[in-house]
């Protein structure tokens, strides 16, 4: 028995198969990677507009930090030029952008270190001494106001105290009269030898120390000037 040999038309049919299976298998391949091509896109996209949004948020903070920024800094002064006089003056001003609350100030003098001014010139210069004598003289003779007549001085204690931008907070004054005058010339020798050290934090809880130098660091918080 003979065999039957293939036709044309049977070995035409058999090709037309195998191509559309290739067709069909490259086509499935062409999907799949578009697939893969249009998720990476898709992820990419995705990326660049969290970027972009996390870009704009950092911008945003830096300006926000930026406009909020205190900057202290301790000054001091021996003559009031509109009063005309001999007027010691110490005081903090903010020079930033932003509001600064005032944690800590630590005075230090030869070696010494103090949490408050008056302590410190209270040390030195003996200035609850001068004001019990001025107290006194003034509870004898209720006719002259000697506390002024003889240069009544002013304190403050700066701690917690909230610094407006642009604004000061006087630490120290003492006008210099004839009955005060070994004391002030004291106290104006002295204070520009003083070193001072402040900490202090924004608004929004960003803490920096700066000294006399205004010298400014930022730091986590205030507790290492904090008695």
């Amino acid at each position: 028995m003979s065999k039957e040999q293939p036709t044309e038309q049977g070995k035409s049919t058999k090709s037309s198969q195998i191509k559309l299976r290739l067709s069909r298998s490259k086509m499935n391949s062409i999907l799949a990677l578009c697939a893969i091509l249009i998720s990476a896109a898709s992820f990419y996209a995705t990326y660049m507009q969290a970027k972009a949004a996390q870009e704009q948020v950092t911008a945003a903070e830096r300006q926000l930090y930026a406009e909020t920024w205190p900057w202290l800094q301790v000054s001091y002064s021996d003559y009031d030029l509109e009063a005309d006089r001999a007027r010691m003056t110490v005081k903090v001003t903010n020079s930033g952008t932003g509001p600064a609350l005032i944690k800590a100030m630590q005075f230090e003098y030869q070696g010494t270190a103090y949490d408050n001014l008056k302590a410190l010139l209270n040390d030195c210069c003996s200035l609850d001494a001068y004001k019990t004598a001025l107290a006194e003289v003034q509870a004898d003779n209720d006719d002259i106001n000697y506390m002024k007549q003889f240069g009544w001085y002013v304190t403050s204690n700066p701690n917690n105290a909230l610094l407006a931008d642009g604004s000061d907070l006087v630490l120290f004054s003492m006008t210099r009269s004839n009955f005060n005058s070994n004391l002030w010339e004291k106290i104006s020798e002295m204070v520009p030898d003083i070193e001072v050290n402040t900490c202090y934090c924004s608004l929004l809880k960003q803490c920096y120390t700066v000294n006399k130098a205004s010298d400014v660091k930022k730091v986590a918080n205030c507790s290492n000037l904090k008695s």
